[in-house]
């Protein structure tokens, strides 16, 4: 999978999976990272792309969403 795709994917499952939490405009990065080791265990081809720290890196597309904040 390319970073382009995954990021779309990511970014939908995202939505997906923090919709059943509390109504909040932004979450944290704590959130974030439950979220990615979950789909690191759960649906490992999210993360197939090839990068040198894939969480910085998905966790820099939900900065850049605005779906987290620092």
């Amino acid at each position: 999978m390319t970073p382009g795709d995954a990021k779309t994917r990511i970014l939908t499952e995202w939505r997906t999976w923090i919709g059943h939490r509390q109504a909040v405009v932004s979450h944290t990065a704590d959130e974030a990272l439950a979220f990615f080791k979950e789909i690191e265990q759960s649906k490992p081809d999210l993360v197939s792309f090839d990068s040198a720290d894939k969480w910085q890196l998905v966790r820099g597309w939900l900065l850049d969403a605005g779906l987290i904040k620092e």
